[in-house]
């Protein structure tokens, strides 16, 4: 299973390692099952205290990635107007994060209901929800 963790994962793993509710992550790892895309290795940076950036960013930058080109931006664009014309107003950045998912192959492993309406308008999102 190739599994693209968002934010709130590796927020649960950062802060609790494998005893908490994402210590699978552990084993996943160790597979090498667990991708990273830009905006969640922003997001998890963002949240970093100074002296941990840099080790965070070395471990990030060893996993495989989910790349955004320019048609996934076109892409993300095209998902998020979908979503606004149907009522449903999610933060851009899970709309990138979706895509990069989804154009990867790989599941988007969440504990974020926004992904959930993402997938009515991106059919090609397999989510795993914790």
């Amino acid at each position: 299973m190739r599994l693209l963790p968002d934010t709130s994962i590796w927020v649960d793993y950062l802060r609790t390692g494998s005893r908490g509710p994402a210590g699978e992550l552990d084993d996943l790892l160790a597979e090498d099952s667990v991708f990273i895309c830009g905006p969640v290795a922003a997001e998890l940076l963002a949240g970093a205290t100074p002296n941990r950036r840099d080790d965070l960013w070395i471990a990030l930058g060893g996993l495989p990635w989910a790349e955004l080109d320019h048609e996934a931006f076109r892409e993300a664009g095209h998902v998020a107007n979908d979503l606004r014309r149907r009522g449903d107003v999610v933060p851009l950045t899970d709309v990138i994060i979706a895509v990069a998912a989804a154009r990867a192959d790989v599941s988007l492993w969440t504990h974020d209901r926004d992904f959930e309406r993402i997938k009515a308008v991106l059919p090609a999102l397999v989510l795993r929800s914790s």
